[in-house]
């Protein structure tokens, strides 16, 4: 297979020609450019989620294009929970990039989480570099492309080990004075839990996701009696009415 680069000059004049993209495809070309072309071109909406599927996976770290796929998703599964999750994620997070307030102003950024994990010796350099090429090179298509849950399919890393970077991640970032971007860290933050019973909480989250059950924080924590109903949903309520008066300052 030949990795094109972006844009891809063997495509330059035929971005409008369905044929000559596909002929090129089957050439053997791993070629976003022709994916992107594509996804614009055909009308079927099964067949513009897949030609963006299969763009994602050629660029793993662009999420615009993400985004644009889980949204082509939906147009074809509106009731697919994961990609409605993954998509308030992203939009989330695009969100609270541009909040700056007099307590979570610009501040350097905490560790990714690959490099929490190495820093951990959950895993070594080269084993991070091997996934994230991975990633880059165009890996198998799948649902959940996040950087823990590629290690947790590898068996580099245990739900434990997972679970103790997110903590340290959620920590570095509360010690930079980041606005929380996740339930977990508000949590922790308005001391309605500990980081250790988080913790707890997040290793039954990606054990069970393991298994195929796909259950909230909100609802692992009441699943442990770590909190009860009331308190989640007030604290979810209390996060989101939190996140959108920053956004009107």
């Amino acid at each position: 297979m030949k990795v094109c680069p972006y844009p891809c000059p063997i495509i330059a004049r035929d971005r409008n020609d369905i044929a000559a993209l596909r002929q090129h495809l089957l050439e053997g070309h791993q070629c976003l450019d022709t994916w992107l072309s594509l996804s614009r071109l055909v009308g079927d909406p099964r067949q513009r989620r897949d030609c963006l599927e299969r763009a994602a996976v050629l660029a793993p770290e662009d999420q615009t294009i993400r985004e644009e796929w889980l949204k082509a998703v939906l147009v074809v599964e509106p009731e697919n929970v994961n990609a409605q999750a993954l998509l308030r994620e992203i939009e989330t997070l695009r969100l609270l990039s541009d909040v700056k307030t007099n307590y979570f102003h610009e501040q350097p950024r905490a560790r990714l989480l690959g490099d929490i994990l190495v820093g951990m010796q959950a895993i070594t350099p080269s084993e991070l570099q091997e996934v994230l090429k991975m990633q880059s090179d165009g890996m198998a298509i799948i649902t959940d492309r996040r950087l823990g849950q590629i290690l947790l399919r590898q068996k580099l890393i245990t739900p434990s080990k997972l679970a103790r970077a997110l903590i340290i991640q959620q920590q570095e970032r509360s010690s930079l004075r980041i606005a929380p971007q996740v339930l977990g860290e508000y949590l922790v933050e308005q001391q309605l839990i500990t980081p250790e019973q988080l913790e707890k909480a997040l290793i039954e989250q990606i054990r069970l996701d393991q298994k195929g059950q796909r259950l909230s924080l909100g609802q692992i924590l009441i699943r442990l009696r770590i909190l009860p109903p009331k308190v989640i949903e007030k604290a979810v309520t209390d996060h989101q009415r939190a996140f959108w008066a920053k956004l009107d300052k």
